[in-house]
């Protein structure tokens, strides 16, 4: 499959600190400048662990024509970036993991790796580059049905990162090496329409969420509850 032709292009300002940025398609040589900034990123978080990195190798693919990469440009510094991957049909495809039959693997995107200086954080722009790239998938309904990507439990901005755009919880296993990770879907084509009653289970509770997904329940947001996080499931609309 093709890479993404369209340039996206969007400018804007900074809110907290008025400076102008830009939004951009990375091009084919910016691996460099990606793994710079996902190493900023990744050595200012409490827990790095819960980032899984992309190794340039895996950068050079998405950027060959194999994805798409959207970055934040501020005074021409690459200050954020988000990837969409087109994956490769195997085994550890996300598909086989929230139930998507194997004859449509191909119409599947991956959310990849989400980056935001710390030095602009709380301009919106992780939120942003979401929507644009959304925006881009959506506009290729004929190729793209699908889009999956994996959470770690407790990577609390990116998972309301995920329910911001939509997205809803479809799997909970062990992967990268045996770690857990929520696997997140969405429907292109078809709203995800939810039924009451609505249950509550705790985000540490990884059996109970496994048992509700197994029988047809999502994980479609969250609350917090005196310092305890939850994930709220509903259950898939039936027709």
């Amino acid at each position: 499959m093709g890479g993404i032709k369209l340039r996206i292009v969007y400018s804007g300002t900074l809110k907290t600190s008025h400076i102008p940025f830009l939004v951009k398609v990375i091009p084919g040589e910016g691996s460099g400048e990606l793994l710079s900034l996902q190493e900023s990123v990744r050595s200012a978080l409490k827990e790095p662990a819960i980032l899984q990195p992309l190794s340039e190798e895996e950068f050079d693919h998405i950027l060959a024509g194999n994805g798409l990469i959207l970055g934040v440009y501020v005074e021409g510094e690459l200050v954020g970036a988000r990837a969409v991957l087109f994956p490769a049909i195997d085994g550890d495809h996300l598909g086989k993991d929230v139930g998507i039959p194997r004859s449509e693997w191909p119409k599947v995107v991956y959310q990849e790796i989400s980056l935001v200086s710390e030095n602009v954080r709380g301009n919106g722009l992780q939120k942003l580059l979401g929507k644009l790239i959304m925006e881009e998938l959506k506009s290729r309904r004929d190729e793209f049905k699908y889009v999956c990507c994996t959470v770690a439990p407790y990577n609390i901005p990116s998972l309301k990162d995920k329910f911001d755009q939509g997205l809803a919880i479809g799997g909970l296993k062990r992967k990268y090496g045996g770690n857990w990770r929520y696997i997140f879907v969405k429907n292109l084509k078809e709203e995800f329409e939810i039924l009451p009653p609505f249950k509550e289970v705790s985000m540490k509770e990884f059996k109970e969420q496994q048992d509700l997904l197994n029988a047809g329940w999502r994980g479609i947001s969250m609350t917090e509850d005196h310092g305890e996080w939850k994930l709220i499931f509903g259950k898939r609309k039936k027709g």
